[in-house]
């Protein structure tokens, strides 16, 4: 391997190594990152370096960030990210590309590498159900979620958004289109490094989406899909690691099928206690956060059979808690309050890092937590 090759992030059975050394992913996920790089608008580029200084001082190597957002055709939607990036199909917002290559230009001064995310399933950015409604020219039947500009909850039923959202794994234009946007990313020049995308090395790998959903019904259609985006991801750029983006939640049959692709260079996991139903976050008690302790101990456990399995490395890519939801910071939004405490959200991180630590090289090569 030369010089310049071994600046990339590889894959050596269960391990990265970058620079002939062991490559430990210590990350953060940053998904606004592209919007706040721009340089008027949403911008905040003297915000951003702050992060980044900070994050790079407790020992942060890695971001995980999104270069995806799509806009609807039918005018504003709920906690959409905005500006978006692609406005229709094709159409892009050049102030949102180069706030995303500003922020690339800035990862080498801090150490860091990139895990970047070409879709996402979830509506807050467009997602895969955005590209189901262009091509269906339907509007989104919007799961229930909170809007936080109207400070309600709305939508409706979650299995008719997930079997909406499925879709997208077999439509001809959305498959088109997200393809389309796969090259338009991959093939960038950076405009303020003049490096292209797929051969820039501090670029660790390429997320196919945001938490792709195993859907029962839809499991060949999904398969096909990864190994087609993965195939097309390693074509343009073979130096970087290709992932699935998966939360790995369903077994270990889910877990192969998403990792089988020969072209799926590192696996992924996420662990949310709240959303899975283990944490309540009105309990004070260390009963609540002792499950959901037990819980991920068990997940990252099978995890790293499952990639050991696979003779793949893994990366817990997403994790997270809210801050204390009980006392005085008891109310519907109050844990969102920066001066809550994090009593619960302590006690789970250490246990996470403390897990992932113990199969290190043997399944896992490091973690991300969600802020």
């Amino acid at each position: 391997m030369t010089a310049q090759n071994a600046q990339f992030v590889t894959a050596h059975n269960t391990h990265l190594e970058r620079n002939h050394h062991t490559f430990v992913v210590r990350g953060a996920n940053y998904w606004q990152a592209m919007n706040l790089g721009m340089a008027s608008g949403p911008g905040n580029r003297s915000r951003v370096l702050h992060d980044l200084q900070q994050l790079s001082s407790m020992g942060i190597n890695t971001l995980r960030i999104l270069a995806a957002s799509e806009a609807s055709q039918f005018g504003q939607a709920p906690d959409r990210i905005r500006p978006e990036l692609t406005q229709s199909p094709g159409i892009y917002n050049n102030d949102v590309w180069e706030g995303l290559d500003w922020i690339l230009a800035q990862l080498p001064h801090f150490n860091m590498t990139a895990c970047i995310s070409v879709g996402n399933f979830w509506t807050w950015s467009g997602g895969a159900p955005q590209y189901v409604s262009w091509a269906t020219s339907t509007r989104i039947p919007y799961p229930v979620q909170w809007d936080h500009k109207h400070k309600v909850f709305s939508g409706g039923d979650y299995d008719e958004f997930l079997t909406y959202t499925a879709h997208f794994y077999n439509n001809t234009h959305a498959q088109k289109w997200y393809r389309t946007h796969i090259r338009r990313v991959l093939t960038r020049t950076n405009s303020v490094t003049n490096v292209p995308y797929r051969r820039d090395p501090n670029i660790m790998a390429w997320e196919l989406m945001n938490e792709p959903q195993y859907i029962r019904g839809y499991e060949l259609e999904l398969a096909k899909w990864i190994d087609d985006s993965a195939r097309l991801v390693h074509a343009l750029a073979p130096m970087h690691l290709v992932t699935p983006g998966a939360e790995s939640k369903n077994g270990a049959h889910a877990f192969k099928l998403m990792h089988a692709s020969p072209y799926v260079t590192l696996a992924s996991c996420h662990f949310w206690p709240l959303n899975w139903g283990y944490y309540n976050a009105t309990d004070p008690t260390i009963h609540s956060i002792q499950e959901s302790i037990s819980k991920m101990q068990v997940f990252v456990r099978n995890n790293a059979q499952w990639t050991c399995e696979l003779n793949k490395p893994t990366v817990l890519f997403e994790f997270g808690l809210m801050r204390d939801n009980w006392g005085k910071w008891g109310g519907p939004l109050d844990a969102y309050d920066p001066r809550a405490p994090v009593t619960h959200r302590d006690m789970f991180y250490q246990a996470v890092y403390k897990e992932v630590t113990r199969h290190l090289n043997n399944g896992f090569a490091g973690a991300a937590f969600w802020a």
